[in-house]
């Protein structure tokens, strides 16, 4: 049978609202999340199928109207674009028309615009036509990008083969932060899922870039994330190993993420990591106290990941 290269099918309009139906009914107001989750990731993977790339601001000018003609959901206006923000219009929202924010295509348009560009951006609903406005407006930003910083010459001080999770057994709450800073200095781009305060642990081992998520129910922080909900976190994640070109990720924190849900669906959480480390040749450290988890979840971990000796 002859291989199909990137396929792919059309969504009709009812299934979209179908969809936000059964979110609804399943995480209430999370449902808008998700829906903007889904559609960066479906916004990214049109662009990867397309194969196209936006190489200055004149294209991107010229290419997301086309794109976004053949989507379905809108009518677009560019209203303004310079480097620090674009202002795009949408007339006739298939969203809105049904009296909802356009949470879908605030996604869709932030993982569009970003896989064309090669620069994450970040969508902001400020007028919907669904609260009275004559047309849905959403503001684009690009997100901060961390410092490029001079990679350390020589050789790593851990050898670890890329493409595999580590599992660290320490007592130690800042295991694995030797490993990670090691390999940030030399050259690789890294995340960090915490759960002490994250800027505290930036000055101690003076981590002066990449991403970072708190694990926190506090929700006036932009960098915190509520340790049960899982689909969030992992969705970051999952946009972060995208992007890193064989990045590492550290999470530390993975026996407050089992308490706040059960190990079961913390260990799904990990597979899944796992699989993505693996097919983008990335490293993940997980590092975890013995002494806090039965004997029976400690050997399944180590059946899962590899054991690291520091």
């Amino acid at each position: 049978m002859k291989e199909i290269g990137n396929p792919f099918f059309i969504m009709p309009g009812s299934a979209l609202l179908d969809l936000r139906e059964e979110l609804e009914l399943i995480e209430d107001v999370g449902a808008s999340d998700t829906l903007e989750r889904y559609g960066y990731r479906a916004g990214v993977g049109l662009i990867k199928s397309l194969n196209v790339k936006a190489e200055n601001a004149q294209q991107l000018n010229d290419m997301l109207p086309q794109i976004w003609m053949e989507t379905g959901l809108s009518r677009i206006t560019l209203l303004e674009m310079n480097d620090n923000e674009i202002k795009a219009g949408f007339e006739e929202s298939l969203e809105a028309a049904h009296g909802r924010k356009c949470d879908f295509t605030r996604g869709y348009l932030a993982g569009i615009t970003s896989t064309l560009t090669g620069r994450r951006y970040e969508a902001t609903e400020i007028e919907c036509s669904s609260t009275g406005a004559k047309q849905c407006v959403h503001l684009l930003r690009p997100t901060e990008e961390a410092p490029v910083l001079k990679a350390v010459e020589g050789k790593s001080k851990f050898d670890m083969e890329r493409g595999y999770s580590y599992l660290i057994e320490s007592e130690d709450p800042y295991a694995g932060f030797d490993v990670f800073v090691d390999q940030i200095e030399h050259g690789a781009q890294g995340m960090y899922i915490v759960r002490e305060y994250p800027e505290k642990l930036a000055k101690r081992f003076e981590l002066r870039s990449g991403p970072f998520i708190w694990l926190s129910y506090e929700r006036d922080i932009k960098y915190a994330r509520e340790p049960t909900n899982i689909p969030l976190i992992y969705s970051e994640v999952k946009n972060f190993l995208d992007n890193a070109h064989g990045g590492i990720l550290l999470i530390s924190g993975l026996e407050y993420l089992i308490t706040q849900n059960n190990f079961i669906k913390v260990l799904k959480f990990i597979q899944l990591l796992n699989e993505n480390v693996a097919i983008k040749d990335a490293l993940l450290l997980l590092p975890v106290s013995p002494q806090a988890l039965n004997s029976r979840d400690i050997k399944i971990l180590e059946r899962e990941l590899r054991v690291l000796k520091t």
